[in-house]
């Protein structure tokens, strides 16, 4: 199971390398095709991209750093389904979102909201469940995210920070529901206990009635 996990992030760490070096080698034209807000179609079609593409190489290198941490985190805690889900809740609604709130200037691409998305979700599930070590590592990211994006960023001004907090509360509701959902099915799914069980539901066997006879009445 490990090296599953381990195989998925392998790829999708590719498939980013890849992505960002064709933007390289093109002079930044993915990079041109960005999320910005209210652009139809062209600013809307960025929403395939944005997510695969930093700025630059350097931003690249430093968030796939928390990214990393996050990701592996969700592998192991919910394998390649969960990771998949909340990778498309970040990249498609977040996106779909931040394009009709957002700042016109502003600049929505590359891991920064997927990690936003995937650090919340940690920190409330592991909330909810008494996991330290999932709220440790989710604030971890999100810290880590942060301070690179100030640290490589040119203009910090020009972050989607609307963005970003869509993906925090998209993570946040993600991991709220699916504990909701924990919850139910354990109600659901509990055992009756044998001592309200009656002879009939123990033996598996149910005598109908006897018929009242009209002249006993």
């Amino acid at each position: 199971e490990a090296a599953e996990h381990l195989s998925t992030y392998a790829v999708l760490i590719s498939i980013l390398t890849l992505f960002q070096l064709m933007n390289f080698f093109s002079s930044g034209a993915l990079h041109e095709l960005e999320l910005k807000p209210r652009d139809f179609p062209v600013g809307f079609v960025g929403l395939l991209v944005s997510p695969f593409v930093e700025a630059s190489f350097s931003i690249f290198i430093l968030l796939l750093i928390p990214f990393s941490i996050s990701i592996l985190c969700l592998l192991a805690k919910g394998g390649t389904h969960l990771a998949t889900l909340l990778t498309f809740i970040g990249s498609g609604i977040g996106g779909t979102l931040t394009w009709i709130v957002a700042r016109q200037n502003a600049h929505f691409c590359g891991t920064g909201p997927l990690i936003a998305t995937y650090s919340y979700y940690l920190i409330v599930s592991g909330f909810f469940k008494d996991v330290n070590r999932d709220m440790i590592l989710g604030g971890l990211c999100f810290v880590l995210y942060i301070f690179f994006m100030c640290l490589a960023s040119d203009d910090v001004n020009m972050v989607c920070w609307e963005g970003v907090t869509i993906c925090c509360l998209l993570g946040t509701g993600f991991g709220y529901y699916e504990r909701h959902t924990e919850e139910t099915d354990v109600v659901w799914n509990k055992k009756v206990p044998d001592d309200i069980l009656c002879d009939e539901d123990e033996e598996g066997d149910y005598e109908a009635p006897e018929e009242i006879n009209e002249e006993d009445m």
